[in-house]
């Protein structure tokens, strides 16, 4: 990787990091990877091989992808790679096989190339037992493959994703407790909020981003993610290990 790509990544967390969401990932995080990466259709999807179901968002061709194709064809070269192996790296599906023995494939045949869509690159995502998760790029027929630069590239994204993702979760849950009737953080003695996490949380619950907490309080981004996570560990865990205490109907 050249000194451009480097920065090319810089500028994808710098812009991505104004997008404030609680469950990955929105349209606009694929508008910018597919930035980053060229290509012709980008996709975060989910897959449960056990109830052969799909659930994702994309960008890219207009034409209905009928599903069942997939479960009845595949499983793709590289859905059958991380089966086997356990790798979540990103892989080109030129990686694992030949392009002759790739379009012999009833996959390639009957699913890939009706979308015409040739070249594909993925990068797995940690999951539970018998589901993948991954972002998968595309690049149409009659275009080059993805390049090592560009699976090189999505790799070092890895460590950032995995903080996006903490990040959404943190925000999730905190929407959670700030939506339960019967919580009353302002009142709420025993979690004991400092004046500055209560101004947070006000913030939060107005519907601001992480950044717009940032300018309006006059402090870093990060510092306003640990205010986050200290109120979370003040309202959100000790709230509901109390709340299952009382009741052991209560999921924690």
């Amino acid at each position: 990787m050249q000194r451009a790509d480097f920065e090319a990544v810089l500028r994808f967390l710098a812009d991505v990091s104004h997008l404030e969401f609680d469950r990955p990932y929105p349209i606009g995080f694929l508008a910018l990877l597919e930035r980053l990466v060229p290509c012709d259709a980008i996709t975060y999807q989910e897959l449960d091989h056990a109830r052969r179901s799909f659930a994702g968002v994309g960008l890219g061709p207009d034409d209905e992808v009928d599903i069942e194709v997939y479960w009845n064809t595949g499983p793709c070269p590289t859905m059958r790679y991380r089966e086997l192996t356990g790798d979540l790296r990103a892989i080109r599906t030129s990686d694992l096989i030949d392009r002759r023995r790739y379009h012999e494939l009833p996959i390639y045949r009957d699913y890939f190339r009706p979308s015409r869509l040739e070249h594909i690159v993925d990068l797995g995502l940690p999951a539970l037992p018998g589901r993948r998760r991954s972002f998968v790029l595309f690049r149409a027929l009659g275009s080059s493959d993805f390049s090592e630069r560009d699976r090189d590239v999505l790799e070092l994204l890895r460590p950032h994703l995995y903080r996006i993702e903490a990040d959404a979760a943190l925000r999730r849950r905190l929407a959670e407790a700030l939506c339960d009737p019967n919580l009353d953080i302002e009142h709420d003695h025993s979690a004991a909020l400092t004046r500055r996490e209560y101004e947070v949380v006000q913030l939060v619950a107005s519907g601001k981003t992480n950044a717009e907490i940032a300018t309006e309080l006059w402090i870093a981004p990060s510092t306003v993610k640990k205010h986050l996570e200290n109120i979370y560990g003040k309202v959100g865990v000790g709230r509901r290990a109390a709340l299952a205490a009382r009741s052991p109907a209560v999921r924690t």
